[in-house]
């Protein structure tokens, strides 16, 4: 583990959250202090930016996505290639990447509101697009596969989140195609499958009821005051994350989706001018949670304790950030880069370490 001293405080890549529950006492935050991050290997994966990165549920791969076409397929352990593809000229550029939770099949998405259905496994076996609505090819700014791997959620920039029977992911069917009156940015289930969590630049969060993903019902709308970049759940569900436009992180209570608590904000920490948007968020387990900026930092939360986020950043100045994910041991963190590299960090030790 390392372990950095700065201005007089001791910081692995530990978990900071100033977000109390309810009622709890409130308790001075430190300023924001950056430290630098352990990389432990980088690749390249193409030509542009990194659009979207994703370790297999079983930890055993990682795939990564540039906005020109490559998705490339390593093995996590060792960092070797496996597959590397590229996407078909009509699609466009890819807009985001989506391991299934069976890890079976990756979802690669598109600038022209194509998703495509890729095996990881077997350069022979047959894939799938997934067609944009009639009319209406716009960006797919989301995709977000139920932990049943049965469903495929497929947000675009014109508000339409189509939802996709994926059970035959050779054969997948469209099961319901609701929408929402600005564009969405970001789309996720919760663990039980019971809600999904629609993000929008106007700022809302709306939490759908998709126990039956053919009638999809609004239970409630969340109000973040940003542009919401990304939502991701804690794996037991009980926590909603929604990244925002000017860099920070809004957190809720969804015990009950349909009377959502938001967090109370402890004392506001001064985020560096250089931040950026939130660009992706992954959560480890049910206290910890990592979000890339587009400024080049991952701020590192422990929703456990009552400190400011920590700030990490390579020791020499980054690119922006544009996505991210945990493997799943929560010890290593792969971030995409906007120069088309994806960094492989150490994530320090286990649940809840912190050195002060």
């Amino acid at each position: 583990m390392v372990i950095i001293l700065v201005a007089g405080a001791a910081f692995t890549a530990g978990w900071s959250l100033p977000i109390p529950w309810p009622g709890q006492d409130r308790r001075p935050s430190p300023d924001p202090i950056t430290a630098r991050a352990d990389i432990k290997r980088t690749f390249g994966v193409g030509a542009g930016p990194v659009a979207g990165i994703a370790y297999s549920p079983d930890g055993s791969r990682l795939a990564a996505a540039t906005s020109d076409g490559g998705v490339v397929v390593r093995d996590a352990l060792n960092g070797r290639e496996e597959s590397r593809r590229y996407t078909p000229e009509y699609t466009g550029a890819v807009t985001g990447l989506t391991f299934s939770t069976d890890g079976r099949t990756v979802a690669v998405s598109t600038s022209s509101g194509y998703v495509l259905l890729w095996p990881v496994s077997g350069a022979r076996a047959e894939s799938a697009a997934l067609e944009p609505p009639a009319g209406r090819g716009s960006a797919v700014t989301g995709t977000a596969f139920s932990h049943d791997a049965h469903t495929l959620a497929v947000a675009n920039s014109q508000g339409v989140v189509r939802l996709w029977d994926v059970r035959d992911p050779r054969h997948p069917h469209v099961v319901a195609t609701p929408a929402r009156r600005h564009s969405v940015t970001d789309v996720a289930f919760d663990r039980a499958d019971r809600s999904l969590a629609v993000g929008s630049i106007d700022g809302t969060i709306q939490l759908w009821d998709v126990r039956d993903p053919r009638r999809p019902e609004v239970l409630d709308t969340l109000h973040s005051g940003q542009s919401v970049t990304s939502v991701g759940y804690s794996p037991d569900g009980s926590v909603l994350a929604a990244g925002r436009s000017d860099g920070t992180t809004r957190f809720w209570d969804v015990h009950d989706p349909a009377a959502p608590r938001p967090y109370t904000q402890a004392r506001s920490w001064a985020a560096p001018g250089d931040i950026g948007s939130i660009t992706g968020l992954t959560f480890t387990d049910g206290s910890r949670l990592a979000a890339s900026t587009a400024g080049g930092y991952v701020q590192v939360w422990n929703l456990r304790s009552h400190r400011s986020p920590s700030l990490l950043r390579p020791s020499s100045r980054s690119q922006a950030f544009t996505s991210l994910s945990y493997d799943t041991t929560g010890s290593t963190l792969a971030i995409g880069v906007a120069n088309g590299t994806v960094q492989v960090w150490s994530a320090g030790g286990g649940a809840g370490d912190e050195t002060s």
